[in-house]
């Protein structure tokens, strides 16, 4: 899910308040394979439990394949993923990041010219929403929120049209989105230390600052950045204790 983006346009941001299991909803679960290279940290959650959707991998409309840095592929095998996909947005009309379910985070121009620290949560924020398989988490309870049969669609994208023009349905999922987007802001912290040896003052706190009333509003994905921040403060000690053991 986009860093600063409103949550029906992108697939992904999930909590891990609701499990599959509960809700009784039947599909597969396929596991994710480890990354090829970087280890999976040993700190980091092992891939929900969540029914697995199928998403039809689609480049965004005027992206461009990106070279993905040492660092991103790097933070990509400590969340346990490979073959994410980088890609370039043409400007900045959805915002400077945000992942592109199943497996794609794509990056603006501009966020390319932000600090190493500050792009690296960028990227790590994403990841997260992958590797959670945030997506999935919505389809999930966007169904079940709809009153739909278990069973009834596992196109995912189907499943998060039932968004459209729902303003009642966007206001219940709100706090699921915001919830977990503080999974992703927290996860991907800890992965740009892990991976890159950036504290959270260098990283999250850095880029948050630069917009401290950004974000929040009616039925939003985002609470804001000065919210964010204040939750990331609990995360300070363990970034640095990372970042301190960061090959």
């Amino acid at each position: 899910m986009p860093i600063a983006a409103t949550k029906p346009a992108h697939f992904g941001l999930r909590s891990h308040a609701i499990r599959c299991v509960a809700l009784g909803l039947a599909f597969i679960a396929v596991p994710v394979m480890p990354a090829m290279g970087a280890p999976k940290a040993g700190w980091f959650p092992d891939p929900p439990s969540t029914p697995l959707f199928a998403w039809n991998y689609k480049p965004c409309n005027g992206c461009a394949d990106l070279q993905p840095r040492a660092a991103w592929l790097k933070m990509s095998g400590r969340a346990g993923l490979h073959d994410i996909h980088f890609l370039l947005a043409p400007d900045e009309t959805n915002g400077p990041a945000y992942s592109y379910a199943p497996d794609a985070v794509v990056l603006s121009p501009t966020a390319l010219k932000l600090k190493p620290c500050q792009l690296s949560f960028l990227v790590g924020h994403e990841l997260v929403h992958i590797a959670q398989r945030h997506f999935d988490e919505d389809a999930v309870i966007l169904s079940v929120l709809s009153g739909k049969k278990p069973g009834w669609t596992h196109d995912g994208e189907r499943a998060m049209h039932l968004l459209d023009d729902d303003f009642v349905l966007a206001l219940r999922m709100s706090p699921t989105w915001q919830q977990q987007e503080r999974e992703a802001d927290w996860m991907g912290a800890l992965l740009a230390a892990d991976a890159c040896g950036c504290t959270v003052e260098q990283g999250a706190f850095s880029y948050l600052k630069r917009d401290a009333d950004a974000g929040g509003g009616v039925a939003a994905a985002h609470e804001s950045s000065r919210e964010r921040l204040h939750f990331l403060q609990a995360f300070d000690e363990s970034a640095k204790r990372l970042a301190a053991r960061a090959d």
